[in-house]
């Protein structure tokens, strides 16, 4: 950055590089905006991280012996949150750091490249089985399929999505560019569950799949095959479209009158910042958008920044999401392709709603595995343990993420001031309700069933509290602004220039990936903003 950010008013000034922002960002460059992007983590773009491309941070065997700040040093570097996060949930508190994004990229950085469209079901209020205790389920999206549509094709454009077409969806899958045929191992699964009454398909990823990818989930990518927004969206908006960026830039706090934000103080090479635009866009996650909202406290905002429904933060979800080892299915070969099938029967039929089953990819390293903190399995396994993972390991996982409902009592919120260091410390209350364990039930019954050839092995559902990458709902969009935070075109009720475009704007959280429909929402708004907002003589 050669300019001084300060010196300028810019068109618009975006918090956060992931899929809302990035994808917003540049689609406002490309029209000619003068964009900055603000993003607290590190430019992931920098040869620092490159030793640690294609590998989980944790695995090496001398992670363990690293002191805590270089621990965290290692994980910042490898694209993740060193946030502190206080889980309220039980009856003692459990500290953790989330494993999502933190950097360049945000979490499509170490994400699994699966980018699945909602269903048009999703979109309808009361969608659900009866009986969902008390939660706002019922509101239904302020927008149609249809008004996303166009958006969704638009985004798989963008991210060069491949895919089959899934037999219960027909004609969504046309524009989507081809993939490589299935592997043996994935065509043997899809036979079978062909043969057993089910409609696989073939996964839609934004992957360009080159020789020996390995999917790369959960770490950066070192093939260059990951569609993730740093290659596709920020480095054409900086380096073709005028866009600037600043990394390891702290949003601290939004300073707004009765209707309008007036600027955003952040803190950016150890010096407070005051940044001037027309339009503020906050893009930074489900947990931290809201706790930024929160902690700008004014006269006029008195609970926080756009929060006179008191529902910033409110609505958390993240999905219920079980994870099956298949071991009766092909053993996989190393560096196989491994996230190639889904299906969508059990999405919505009957009186239930549970989700999607895709391929999950096949085990973490035992490395990383062992290096964890905390209480660990794998540690107290001893000289058992590579016995036992190797046995496992090269086996296909599914993945079965289901629909979670939003309760107002599932919240986030900060727990203290944002330091000038960037460091985030958030408290978290999060559990399923009577009806959500009920479908859960149900959806593992019918799965087990179905799966019943492969003799499945569920070995991991929603109790891992760091596994927050679908995080969700906590400043739902919607018409009323007594039951919602942003208006259906993510413009906070009561500001007229401060939208959000991360997955805080769900009002349900659906039964699919979340990242496709963040980003073909962020291009909805962008064009809005083109075509409602003057922008005047400061664009280029």
């Amino acid at each position: 950055m050669t300019v001084n950010p300060e010196a300028i008013t810019w068109d618009a000034v975006i918090v956060g590089t992931g899929m809302g922002g990035a994808t917003l960002g540049y689609s406002l460059a490309r029209g000619g905006r003068r964009v900055l992007f603000v993003e607290r983590g590190l430019d992931l773009r920098s040869c620092d991280s490159d030793r640690l491309r294609g590998r989980f941070v944790e695995d090496h065997i001398g992670f363990r012996r690293l002191s805590h700040a270089e621990q965290e040093h290692e994980i910042a570097l490898g694209g993740r949150s060193t946030d502190h996060v206080e889980d309220r949930s039980g009856g003692r508190v459990a500290a953790f750091s989330p494993y999502i994004g933190c950097g360049t990229g945000g979490s499509t950085a170490l994400y699994g490249m699966v980018l699945e469209r909602l269903f048009p079901v999703d979109f309808v209020g009361g969608a659900v089985a009866p009986g969902d205790g008390g939660s706002l389920r019922s509101a239904s999206w302020p927008i149609e399929y249809e008004d996303l549509r166009p958006w969704y094709e638009a985004a798989e454009q963008l991210y060069r999505v491949r895919g089959g077409a899934d037999p219960l969806r027909p004609g969504d899958a046309a524009k989507l560019l081809p993939a490589p045929g299935l592997t043996p191992e994935s065509a043997a699964i899809v036979e079978t569950l062909a043969a057993r009454g089910v409609h696989p398909y073939r996964l839609h990823t934004a992957c360009e799949e080159v020789r020996g990818c390995r999917s790369c989930q959960g770490h950066l990518c070192g093939s260059s095959c990951k569609n993730e927004t740093v290659r596709v969206c920020l480095t054409p908006a900086l380096e073709e479209h005028g866009a600037c960026l600043l990394t390891e830039c702290v949003a601290l706090s939004l300073d707004a009158d009765r209707t309008r934000v007036q600027r955003l103080a952040c803190s950016w090479r150890g010096r407070r910042i005051d940044l001037r635009a027309k339009v503020f866009v906050l893009a930074a996650g489900a947990l931290f958008t809201p706790a930024l909202l929160i902690g700008s406290k004014s006269a006029f905002w008195p609970d926080g920044l756009a929060n006179a429904s008191g529902l910033v933060g409110r609505n958390l979800m993240r999905h219920a999401i079980d994870l099956y080892v298949l071991t009766r299915a092909p053993r996989l070969p190393a560096d196989t392709l491994t996230k190639e099938v889904a299906f969508n029967d059990f999405y919505a039929g009957g009186s239930d709603k549970f989700g999607t089953v895709q391929s999950f990819g096949t085990a973490t390293p035992l490395g990383y595995l062992r290096n964890r903190p905390g209480f660990n399995l794998w540690r107290l396994l001893g000289s058992v343990a590579p016995f036992v993972w190797s046995r496992y390991s090269r086996q296909p996982i599914l993945g079965a993420i289901m629909e979670d409902l939003p309760y107002p009592e599932n919240r986030v919120a900060p727990t203290a001031a944002i330091g000038a260091t960037g460091r985030y410390r958030l408290s978290l209350q999060y559990r399923l309700r009577s009806a959500d364990l009920v479908r859960r039930r149900r959806f593992r019954g019918a799965l087990g069933r179905v799966l019943a050839p492969f003799r499945p092995m569920r070995v991991w559902g929603t109790t891992d509290r760091a596994a927050l990458g679908h995080a969700c709902g906590t400043c739902r969009f919607g018409a009323d602004p007594d039951t919602s935070v942003l208006d259906p075109w993510n413009r906070a009720h009561g500001l007229s220039n401060l939208y959000v475009v991360d997955g805080s704007f769900f009002p349900t959280s659906g039964g699919v990936n979340p990242a496709l429909t963040i980003g073909a929402n962020a291009l909805r708004v962008a064009h809005h903003l083109e075509s409602s907002i003057s922008w005047g003589s400061g664009s280029r």
